[in-house]
């Protein structure tokens, strides 16, 4: 209620003061887990509906089954109809009234469990969105910008006869100059907490001196109740050893944060000495050149050893998270220290000289991102600026070097995203809208229709919507669908075994060309396919959307169902400062 109050009057002193109108919407959810819950949720917003701000109650559904982790499921259900409510709203950040109290008691308790580095950093003031991954417009998505590929040199790789791969520098006369440009998904709601600052009895003291009524829930004085619950009331009681008091754990969460910020600086000095040669968001691939031996720092943290270990970690965890299937922070550091070494490998590792050190560099999987080292045969004469070393014969032609992908994918447990599209009889045509030649599969935003499908996430790595329209059907054509089932999962090799049976050797050459091109080795048993799935669960491979490559005969297959699809497609949201730091983005 304090955050509601010092919010209206915000928004009151703004509409008087400033041209920029602020409006606020306080949200109250009821949780539906006691009896007096929705007349506790009406109390309270009636007491807003006094206070002048617009509200709404967001009322939480519950499974019909038994939940084992209530906690867990509530803070799920309640941050999911937030961000729901936010998008519906038009809103872009979410205000939340922790204060310094909750602050003192999450960080005491990441204590208690064996956190360390951000863990005991506190509760960041500003961050996005938990616990809403995959809901458009909700989490890291909504918006776009488009990333075009730089003009810097291209490169190819190829498998060699004893299965290495060889990475070459092509000629600018061989390369095309139509630049590429890559749509990344931006947006989503953010979380912000601008009481952190201050000590519960503060706001108390708010509400009172201004008459706003508020109300506080028994169950969070239970010290029996939960850890969080027994953690609060010895605070309270001071029953503490001075080091876990309140005091103790402000330094300590500032000294942590002081630590995040001396490790992000020299993580920073290290992503300057590698290079991006290249990084292609349609395959989720990119090829990376590593300084060998890692540079010295000039910021070097004067903390415990481990502590050094965690820059090179937060290092290599930055870089994979530009093509990783998995969420920011997924991994913690420490499971990246082992891996350091072979990619930052020390001067006293033997890495600049001798048979040796090629063996060292064999193929490894971090953070969902497999790591296969390249042998080199760049120009002499290369466009680069960065300082890493030379590839010379001496370090067996690696120079350092990789190719990094996703991970190979599990077996049967590939990601499988099924898509349901209506057909849009309103655009039928008395012909098809245009030719194989002129097809733009990627849509616009302006060109899209109520009979899109809704924006899906798949494999953590690729936002997709699909429009399906009628064409007028040709002579002995199938009446037209209503609406398509198809699905998006990776490409197989039995996929390629298929096409091939039914493509012509001029096309499926063209195929394989382009694969061999853009999707070498096993990065195209990564890349998304798009397939119809007919009568029977039969699937007909249409498309690699990504590549907005169709697949030998897909488009005269659609059109003899008297129906057209057209895609949209988007990278996953990632953060462009390692890219601008190893020279593949200009800022």
């Amino acid at each position: 209620m304090a955050l509601a109050y010092l919010c209206k009057q915000w928004e009151r002193t703004q509409t008087q003061t400033s041209d920029e109108k602020v409006s606020v919407t306080a949200f109250v959810v009821d949780h539906k887990a006691r009896e007096e819950s929705t007349r506790e949720a009406n109390m309270v917003a009636g007491w807003l509906d006094d206070m002048g701000l617009q509200t709404q109650i967001l009322p939480l559904t519950w499974p019909s089954h038994h939940i084992s982790a209530f906690e867990t499921h509530a803070r799920r259900l309640r941050f999911q109809a937030l961000g729901q409510a936010c998008r519906a709203h038009s809103i872009e950040t979410l205000l939340m009234g922790h204060h310094q109290d909750d602050n003192v008691e999450t960080t005491l308790w990441r204590l208690c469990t064996g956190a360390r580095g951000a863990g005991l950093a506190g509760i960041p003031a500003v961050t996005r969105i938990p616990e809403c991954h995959g809901l458009f417009g909700v989490a890291e998505s909504g918006s776009s910008i488009t990333l075009l590929k730089p003009g810097i040199s291209d490169y190819r790789i190829k498998t060699t006869n004893s299965n290495e791969l060889r990475l070459t520098e092509l000629s600018s006369n061989t390369t095309q100059h139509q630049q590429t440009k890559y749509k990344i998904a931006t947006g989503g709601i953010s979380i912000a907490r601008p009481l952190l600052a201050f000590p519960k009895q503060n706001l108390l003291a708010t509400c009172k001196a201004n008459n706003i009524p508020y109300v506080e829930d028994p169950t969070n004085f239970d010290p029996t109740l939960t850890p969080r619950n027994a953690i609060r009331s010895l605070l309270a009681e001071k029953k503490l050893p001075r080091a876990l008091r309140e005091e103790s754990i402000l330094s300590l969460m500032r000294k942590s944060n002081m630590l995040l910020r001396s490790v992000t600086q020299s993580s920073n000095e290290i992503l300057d000495r590698c290079e991006l040669l290249s990084f292609a968001p349609d395959t989720g691939s990119m090829i990376a050149r590593f300084p060998s031996p890692p540079p010295p720092l000039s910021n070097k943290p004067n903390s415990a050893e481990e502590k050094k270990n965690d820059i090179p970690s937060l290092t290599l965890r930055r870089i994979t998270e530009l093509i990783s299937p998995f969420p920011e922070n997924h991994f913690p550091l420490r499971s990246f220290e082992a891996f350091t070494s072979r990619v930052f490998p020390p001067s006293s590792s033997g890495f600049q000289g001798g048979e040796g050190s090629i063996a060292k560099q064999q193929s490894f999987t971090l953070g969902g991102v497999m790591f296969q080292p390249l042998r080199c045969d760049l120009s002499s004469a290369s466009t680069s600026t960065k300082t890493t070393p030379d590839i010379t014969k001496e370090d067996g032609g690696y120079g350092n070097t990789y190719l990094l992908t996703r991970q190979p994918y599990m077996r049967n447990r590939l990601p499988i995203l099924p898509i349901t599209v209506p057909i849009d009889s309103s655009s039928t045509s008395s012909e098809h809208s245009t030719t194989k030649s002129q097809e733009t599969t990627n849509m616009s935003s302006s060109s899209l229709s109520s009979s899109s499908s809704e924006w899906h996430l798949w494999d953590n790595r690729y936002w997709f919507r699909v429009m399906g329209t009628s064409i007028s059907p040709s002579s002995g054509a199938a009446p037209e669908p209503t609406s398509l089932s198809l699905i998006v999962r990776p490409l197989q090799k039995s996929d390629l075994k298929n096409i091939r049976t039914a493509a012509s050797k001029a096309e499926m050459r063209a195929l394989m060309d382009r694969l061999g091109r853009d999707a070498p080795g096993l990065v195209r048993f990564t890349v998304p396919l798009l397939v119809l799935v007919g009568d029977g669960g039969k699937e007909v491979p249409l498309a690699l959307p990504t590549m907005e490559t169709w697949l030998p005969g897909a488009e005269d297959m659609l059109q003899s169902m008297s129906c057209h699809i057209r895609w949209e497609w988007m990278y996953k949201m990632i953060d462009q400062e390692p890219l601008e730091r190893m020279g593949w983005l200009k800022n």
